[in-house]
């Protein structure tokens, strides 16, 4: 069985664990999986950035067809 609960920090208590071990009563192996989704990370920060220079043409490397294809044949050797 999978199960996805998603909880705010503040519903996370003695209670909801109480909770979560009865729903498994009886069970012999169990993984539980917490994740922490920081939306604000330094690379979300960096991610973003990038994109906004992609849209607005800055900071760019193109390549030609014939360029790309001559740049893989030498990485490839």
């Amino acid at each position: 069985m999978d199960a996805t609960i998603k909880i705010k920090l503040s519903e996370l208590n003695a209670g909801f664990v109480e909770h979560i071990k009865g729903l498994f009563q009886g069970k012999e192996d169990v993984e539980l999986t917490l994740t922490f989704d920081d939306k604000q990370h330094t690379y979300y920060d960096v991610l973003n950035r990038s994109r906004k220079e992609m849209e607005q043409g800055i900071n760019l490397t193109t390549f030609t067809m014939e360029e790309l294809e001559a740049y893989s044949t030498r990485k490839k050797a």
